[in-house]
């Protein structure tokens, strides 16, 4: 979900596009259950006073699946709801009041319905209300005297009570495992550069043609971490908005959502090294002039740089010496010799290792809370630089 600009004094406006195409969310808290719950109870009493008995079990099921762990979530699943729920209706009665039902007609409608509503501004919950309506009201409607009617009724009473149970008891944002699972994220990232320099510790081989380093494959596990870091700030963003605790909340989402950014970031950067070490070591037909231990060595000494940094820990010091050493091994594959494009490779490699080096030291939110020595690390980085 894009982020909208905010308005003064309270939390951004959220997109109807947005609202209409918010997905479902797992249960996050017992809180949530628990007014599901009382939810789906409230919704069937007052339904059943509205109308007909037989119908009333319409409203607690839409209630029940309505409320969210956010109130963002759970008005757009309300309105995702009855919207269906009302299209899929209005198609099915018209359908059956000028067609009729039979086998052959249930299933032009349903198919009418299944391709008609990909083409409507709804998520996967809205879509899904419209082929379902269709399909009740159509075997139902033909034996049952206003079902059609009751079956809307029905939908407005359980979304609107869900909606209201979720705007009228907000949950606190879901930051706490927004954390957690960036602070996963980050840690892989370290786990990867030392597999990587742990690799090229071993002697050297000549891998078969087609086969690649196993750091290539846990490389590729890092594409499902993002994901999951990214999701989970989004139900945490979702958490924000329509809460009275949002305006309280936004330094902590803006927190979050830096933190995303700097890891997105880094994690392109660890992937392209990761790839970039697998073409050139461990191939018969190329002769990188960075040795292999000099390799592993900056490359395990990154990784040591993430976790510091993840932990909040000054790594000043730390970064200024690896800065050295990248600077040593520059001028050490580049003296002396008259062929530039024979250095071109490992030159390349040892300025994707000081790109890495200078991420996590330069992003303050790079990973975790870095505390107040962030100012000292950069300072340390620029006195080294000047």
């Amino acid at each position: 979900m894009p982020t909208p600009p905010a308005t003064p004094g309270g939390t951004p406006p959220v997109p109807l596009r947005d609202l209409l195409t918010t997905p479902t969310r797992p249960a996050g808290t017992y809180l949530t259950l628990v007014k599901a719950a009382l939810a789906a109870g409230i919704a069937f009493e007052v339904a059943r006073h509205f109308g007909p008995a037989r119908f009333a079990f319409l409203a607690p099921v839409v209630a029940l699946f309505t409320v969210q762990g956010s109130a963002l979530s759970t008005l757009g699943q309300g309105v995702q709801r009855v919207l269906g729920n009302v299209v899929g209706v209005a198609l099915a009665s018209v359908w059956v009041e000028f067609v009729g039902v039979s086998w052959w007609s249930l299933s032009i409608a349903l198919f009418a319905a299944l391709a008609g509503s990909r083409l409507l501004p709804l998520g996967y919950v809205g879509q899904s209300q419209v082929s379902l309506s269709v399909l009740l009201t159509v075997v139902v409607a033909s034996g049952t005297a206003g079902y059609g009617v009751w079956r809307v009724l029905d939908t407005v009473i359980g979304g609107m009570i869900g909606i209201a149970m979720g705007v009228l008891v907000p949950e606190r944002p879901a930051f706490g495992p927004a954390r957690a699972a960036q602070d996963a994220w980050a840690l892989n990232l370290a786990v990867q550069l030392e597999a990587i320099a742990a690799e090229l510790a071993e002697p050297a081989r000549v891998l078969p043609e087609g086969a690649s380093h196993e750091f290539i494959q846990s490389s590729r596990g890092l594409h499902q971490l993002a994901t999951d870091g990214r999701t989970a700030t989004l139900i945490a963003a979702e958490g924000v908005f329509f809460n009275p605790r949002g305006r309280r909340e936004q330094h902590e989402l803006a927190r979050l959502r830096r933190n995303e950014r700097a890891l997105v970031r880094l994690s392109l950067q660890v992937r392209v090294l990761s790839l970039t070490v697998d073409q050139l070591y461990d191939r018969g037909e190329v002769d990188p002039r960075l040795s292999r231990g000099t390799a592993s060595y900056l490359i395990g000494s990154t990784g040591e740089l993430v976790r510091e940094r993840r932990a909040g820990r000054s790594v000043g010091p730390m970064a200024a010496a690896l800065r050295t050493r990248i600077a040593q091994s520059v001028s050490a594959i580049t003296s002396g010799t008259e062929d530039a494009y024979a250095v071109l490779d490992s030159v390349s490699l040892l300025g994707r290792i000081e790109q890495l080096r200078q991420e996590v030291v330069a992003d303050q939110m790079a990973v975790g809370d870095l505390g107040p020595d962030v100012e000292e690390d950069l300072a340390d980085d620029e006195a080294v630089g000047g």
